[in-house]
């Protein structure tokens, strides 16, 4: 069992939240909405956008509504609210971060939940003076393939880690609205690698419990579009145990839908160990979560597939992610989630080596600063 889920069942009878929603405007946002729309957990929905329109546009889709507000203070007030959902850009959302955890609400993140990690370093300082329940939003963690994983992997199926091999590509950023702060670097800090290819560094963390340690990286802008991010990259990384690895991040699918609903990507995720192998392949070529392996528990049948028919949930990341928030609503002061302040801190300090590297063409070492939990 995933310890981070203890004291979260489906049964929990007396959650009854009032969750803020600040920042319509975000990718995700639409996808959010749903999510709160369908937690019996959640009994109201309060809003918050400057744009007008924005705001009467998501209000007018939310059954829950209790109010709808162009700043966070007054809603952050607002009778009955418990938790706080962070969807802005990540140049704004540690300053909001730090207004929610101030007033004692729990809060919730979109990743990697600032431009660097001396951006996010006030976040850790504010919830070790004010602990409240925190969640960033790296919810491939609870996918069941992810689960699976890490499952076998700690068990010890593959032995010791020796190569990783991740790929997260996706639909042209010209399909992607291009105009969005998500790719401006004073806005976003980054671009592909910081937006979608961080859930998979997050991943690999995940599972095995390896850090990643030192980086090298080639990046460009490619894809023609009007943009100042890179939209393709290449990684290349060493973790704590000594293992090395790959990230192919990028936007460069021809092929797929518009916007972020149901785009189209081309996800892998192999771990190569000393005695075996775990393969996951996802996005438009999903296939089963694949083990070979020669340790004593699995060799009487070395090779075995593991498949994951998910079930039909609306909600941002399905049924998995319906899961994940509720485990932060149910969360306690000073409890674990599923993805903490600590594990963003740890993507962030892996980005902004990442970056680094690049920039310098050359190898660069992860500063990895002490790990006082927030």
């Amino acid at each position: 069992m995933n310890t981070a889920l203890a004291g979260w069942t489906e049964e929990d009878p007396d959650l009854d939240a009032i969750v803020v929603l600040d920042g319509l405007t975000h990718p995700h946002a639409e996808m959010y909405l749903e999510t709160l729309e369908a937690l019996d957990e959640v009994s109201g929905v309060v809003l918050v956008d400057p744009d007008a329109d924005a705001r009467a546009t998501s209000a007018a889709q939310t059954r829950k509504l209790r109010a709808a507000y162009p700043e966070l203070q007054p809603a952050l007030e607002h009778a009955g609210v418990t938790h706080v959902l962070v969807a802005l850009p990540n140049d704004r959302t540690p300053a909001a971060l730090i207004q929610v955890i101030q007033a004692g609400l729990g809060v919730f993140t979109e990743k990697p939940g600032a431009r660097t990690a001396a951006e996010f370093e006030p976040v850790l300082d504010a919830l070790r003076d004010r602990r409240v329940p925190f969640t960033v939003a790296y919810l491939n963690r609870n996918a069941p393939a992810i689960r699976q994983a890490r499952e076998l992997y700690r068990a010890g199926a593959i032995g010791r880690l020796l190569s990783v091999e991740l790929r997260m590509v996706t639909t042209q950023a010209s399909m992607r609205k291009p105009a969005s702060w998500l790719f401006q670097r004073a806005s976003a800090g980054g671009g592909v690698v910081a937006w979608l290819g961080c859930h998979w560094l997050d991943a690999m963390r995940f599972i095995t419990g390896e850090e990643i340690v030192r980086v090298q990286a080639e990046m460009a802008t490619l894809g023609g579009a009007a943009i100042d991010v890179e939209d393709t990259a290449v990684i290349a990384f060493r973790t704590s145990s000594g293992a090395v690895g790959s990230l192919h991040a990028g936007y460069v699918l021809a092929l797929g839908n518009p916007g972020y609903r149901a785009a189209g990507h081309d996800i892998t995720l192999i771990l190569r160990g000393s005695n075996g192998v775990i393969q996951y392949t996802g996005g438009r070529h999903e296939s089963p979560l694949l083990l070979e392996s020669v340790a004593p528990q699995w060799r009487a049948a070395s090779r075995r597939s593991y498949q994951f028919t998910p079930t039909p949930s609306p909600g941002y990341g399905g049924l998995a992610g319906l899961d994940f928030f509720r485990q932060f609503l149910a969360a306690q002061p000073g409890d674990a989630t599923l993805a903490g302040a600590i594990d963003a801190l740890r993507i962030l300090e892996v980005l902004d080596a990442v970056y680094a590297a690049a920039s310098a063409g050359c190898a660069v070492e992860v500063e990895q600063r002490p790990s006082r939990q927030g």
